[in-house]
């Protein structure tokens, strides 16, 4: 990002240099007529500029959540030895930065985007999604994106997910001579999570 910032910007003077230039050849000949609207090279480095320093903002922002988030436990393990009068075991730890490291990455379109591990055994900027769909209508009754790289823990959360919906909706699944809700079944992708599904919903 710092090499293409600087780019861009050495790219957007020269562009605004040669802009000048052409607006003062143009007022020349032809007055006072409007024509003060960024020419379309000079617009995209604009547009660029501004979305990866906004990736570059992001990326500061977390790093000093993160740090933040690492202080404290340190804080709160050095408080303790200071009341008990405890050593200090193993090396001083290094000082938590707050700047992000070199090789930090942001997705420029989509920020929510984390980083993940893929099928093919390297990483991109994706999301896991699942959705809950009623078997007759196909009509999606629940869905949520994850940044968990398996299917293993989302059955459940899906499941719950469904049941809140039907609820909402004023939907209960019918109910035995005994009051007791029948399960709603439940056929995944995944037959190793079909027995918590099936759990879940019946709960």
């Amino acid at each position: 990002m710092r090499k293409e910032v600087e780019r861009l910007r050495e790219e957007i003077e020269a562009l605004v240099t040669a802009a000048s230039q052409q607006d003062e050849a143009e007022d020349a000949v032809l007055g006072s007529r409007r024509g003060d609207a960024l020419p379309a090279e000079l617009a995209r480095r604009e547009d660029r500029l501004a979305t990866i320093e906004a990736a570059r903002r992001r990326l500061e922002a977390r790093a000093k959540a993160d740090a933040d988030a690492e202080r404290q436990p340190r804080a709160a393990a050095e408080a303790e030895r200071q009341r008990t009068g405890q050593k200090r075991r193993g090396k001083v730890p290094k000082p938590v930065g707050d700047a992000p490291t070199d090789n930090a990455q942001s997705h420029c379109t989509d920020p929510e985007l984390p980083m993940m591990p893929t099928n093919n055994k390297g990483w991109d900027d994706c999301g896991n999604a699942h959705v809950s769909v009623d078997e007759a209508c196909q009509i999606i009754v629940a869905c949520d994106v994850t940044d968990a790289s398996n299917d293993t823990q989302q059955a459940e959360p899906m499941a719950q997910a469904t049941l809140a919906t039907l609820a909402q909706a004023g939907m209960v699944p019918p109910k035995d001579e005994a009051g007791a809700a029948h399960a709603i079944p439940a056929t995944l992708d995944k037959g190793s999570d079909s027995e918590t599904a099936a759990q879940a919903l019946e709960d």
